[in-house]
């Protein structure tokens, strides 16, 4: 009976310790966030989707609600603009991921990286 005691201990004790990380590993929402560089952006339109490497964005900030394009590099054109209806921020990885939709995963979204709230 000791041994069940002892193991029910040690595994209260990891749960514990191990469900705050894991919460905090999760990105949380954001109203607003800043960042140093695109890393990529992923389109989707009408069933089909792309992955850009090579973008520049209107601005190195957003919030909730406002508009953000987003510019092919290697062509010079605009590859879209939307209102932005989510912001996700990884606490652990500094990056944002920008949404055009209010779940957490969008249909299209941006990914930036040194990202601040």
């Amino acid at each position: 009976m000791p041994m069940v005691k002892k193991m029910y201990f040690i595994l209260t004790i990891g749960f514990l310790i191990l469900v705050p990380l894991i919460i905090n590993a999760q990105p949380s929402q954001v109203p607003d966030a800043s960042w140093g560089s695109v890393d990529h952006f992923k389109y989707s339109s009408s069933g089909e989707s792309e992955t850009f490497k090579n973008v520049k964005l209107s601005s190195n900030s957003i919030a909730v609600g406002q508009d953000i394009t987003v510019f092919n590099l290697d062509t010079g054109d605009e590859i879209t603009t939307f209102n932005v209806k989510s912001i996700s921020y990884g606490r652990q990885v500094k990056m944002c991921w920008i949404g055009d939709s209010e779940s957490i995963i969008s249909e299209s979204y941006i990914t930036v990286k040194e990202c601040k709230r």
